[in-house]
C-alpha cells in the first residue's frame, strides 16, 4: 500500500518536473479565456455597486447638472466588442463561422444604430440653449476634448483584418496602423491626466483643444497600404526577362535534380505548365531565386483541396519535394505566400 501511495506521488511530481509542453501550450487560449471572463465579471461587478450611496437605503442615481444631457448608459459598446471579438476568432478558425462572426458583429452594430436613434429622437425638439458666455464647462462639469482616434483605430483594425486575410505586407502595414493610433490615442490620455493633475491645484481641469486633421497619418498609411498591395500582388518590383530553368540567362547554383522542376523568380513561378506520371510518386526539384523572399509550392486538387503541401524556403534556395502519387487529372499548384503565383499540373 505505501508502494502505491510513493509511486502515485511520483507519478503527480513527474508532471510537475517533464510536463507536457504541448498540453499545457493548448491550455493557453483556455485560460486566458478564463481570466478574461473573471476580469469582466468583477468589471460589471464594480460597475453595478459603483456610485454614490446612503446608509440604510438604495442606490442614488446621479443626476448631472443643470443644462448638461448626459447619455444614459448602453450595452452597446460591450456587444460591439464582443462581435469584434469573436469575428477576430473566426478568421482563425475559417469557414461559415466567419459568416455567423460578421452577422453577430452587424447585428451589434444595428443595435447601436438603433440607441443612437432613439438618442437623436430624444433630442430633436430641444430647445437649443444660448450660448454660453463662460469660458468652458460648467463648474465641476470637465468635458474630454475631441478626438479623431476612435475613427483612426477603426480604420487600422480594418486594414489588420484584411491583413489577417491576406497576409503578405499589408499585414505588417495593418499592424504598424494600429501601434500608431494606439501610441497617439495613449500621448492623449496621458496630456488629460496632466491636466488633471493642474486641476487639482487650481480647481478647473481645461479641455484639450480640438484637434487637427490626421491628414499627414493618413496620407502616410494609406501610400503603404497602396505599396503593400502592390508588392503583395506582384506587380512591383518588376519581375526580370524570363529565362528556362538551367538556361543561359539563369542565375544561381545549377538546380536540384528531380522528376519535375519549377523556379520561383519575379514573384512568378517558370514554368507555369507541369507534367508528372499517374499512380506513382515523384519529386518537384524547386528553385526560389527571390532572395530574401519565401515561397512554396502547395498542389490542390480538383475539388479545391490540399493534396500536398510544400515546406516553405526563403531564397535563394532549393529544395525537393517528394509528393505521394496522385490519380490521372489537372491539378493546380500555387505558393501559399504569395496566391497570385499559380501553375497547372497534369497528371498522366
Amino acid at each position: 500500500m505505501l508502494e502505491d501511495i510513493w509511486n502515485g506521488i511520483l507519478e503527480v511530481s513527474a508532471k510537475l518536473v517533464i510536463p507536457d509542453w504541448g498540453a499545457l501550450v493548448n491550455l493557453i487560449p483556455i485560460g486566458l479565456l478564463v481570466i478574461v471572463a473573471l476580469w469582466l465579471v468583477l468589471t460589471v461587478r464594480r460597475f453595478a455597486t459603483a456610485g454614490p450611496t446612503r446608509r440604510g437605503g438604495g442606490r442614488i442615481t446621479p443626476l448631472p447638472p443643470p443644462g448638461v444631457h448626459a447619455p444614459g448608459p448602453s450595452l452597446a459598446p460591450v456587444l460591439a466588442a464582443v462581435g469584434t471579438g469573436f469575428l477576430v476568432w473566426s478568421l482563425v478558425v475559417g469557414g461559415p463561422v466567419i459568416l455567423l462572426a460578421l452577422a453577430v458583429l452587424v447585428l451589434s452594430l444595428l443595435y447601436w444604430g438603433r440607441e443612437a436613434i432613439v438618442e437623436y429622437d430624444h433630442l430633436v425638439d430641444a430647445k437649443p440653449l444660448p450660448p454660453p458666455e463662460h469660458g468652458g464647462a460648467p463648474h465641476g462639469v470637465h468635458m474630454i476634448g475631441p478626438s479623431f482616434r476612435p475613427i483612426l483605430a477603426s480604420l487600422a483594425m480594418g486594414v489588420l483584418f484584411f491583413g489577417l486575410v491576406f497576409g503578405g505586407w499589408l499585414l505588417l502595414v495593418g499592424l504598424l496602423f494600429v501601434i500608431a493610433t494606439l501610441l497617439g490615442w495613449l500621448r492623449d490620455a496621458r496630456a488629460e491626466y496632466h491636466l488633471a493633475l493642474e486641476g487639482d491645484v487650481t480647481g478647473h481641469v481645461p479641455s484639450l483643444p480640438a484637434p487637427a486633421w490626421p491628414k499627414r497619418l493618413l496620407w502616410l498609411f494609406g501610400l503603404l497600404i497602396v505599396a503593400a498591395l502592390v508588392v503583395d500582388a506582384g506587380i512591383l518590383p518588376p519581375p526580370p526577362p524570363a529565362a528556362a530553368p538551367g538556361g543561359p540567362g539563369a542565375s544561381g547554383p545549377p538546380p536540384a535534380a528531380g522528376d519535375v522542376m519549377v523556379v520561383a523568380e519575379g514573384i512568378k513561378f517558370v514554368p507555369t505548365e507541369l507534367s508528372a506520371p499517374a499512380g506513382t510518386p515523384f519529386t518537384i526539384a524547386f528553385d526560389n531565386r527571390d532572395a530574401s523572399i519565401q515561397h512554396d509550392v502547395d498542389i490542390n486538387g480538383p475539388d479545391d483541396g490540399k493534396v500536398f503541401d510544400g515546406d516553405v524556403i526563403t531564397g535563394p534556395d532549393q529544395t525537393v519535394y517528394e509528393v505521394d502519387a496522385l490519380d490521372a487529372g489537372a491539378y493546380g499548384f500555387v505558393c501559399s505566400i504569395h496566391p497570385n503565383m499559380t501553375g497547372t499540373l497534369t497528371v498522366q
